[in-house]
């Protein structure tokens, strides 16, 4: 835990997002503490596993579920045959009689 010193002068025990001896419980994953402002840190192996730093979060039945939210750029490439830039050129064609009216 962390030793802080208050407005008044007087140190106290305020904890982190890691307090050693909980990281791990039997059976089951990381521990992750909710700090006093509500934020979590997700560990960095799991956001690197998922390749997400989004995710959708979802009440079921009594817990929490984490839906990693994948980037945008991971999306490239899945369309074979598309011509990116037939779709800027028409985009652009687009704006342009936007622009007119």
């Amino acid at each position: 835990m962390k030793q802080k010193r208050s407005r008044s002068g007087k140190t106290g025990n305020y904890t982190g997002v890691h307090e050693p001896g909980t990281e791990y419980m039997p059976g089951s994953g990381p521990v992750i503490v909710v700090d006093a402002t509500g934020r979590m840190v997700l560990p960095k192996k799991i956001r690197d596993h998922f390749n997400a730093k989004r995710f959708e979060v979802l009440e079921k039945e009594g817990h929490i579920e984490l839906i990693p939210i994948k980037p945008l750029d991971t999306l490239f490439g899945i369309l074979p045959g598309i011509n990116i830039e037939k779709l800027y050129q028409e985009h652009d064609r687009e704006c342009e009689e936007e622009d007119k009216v």
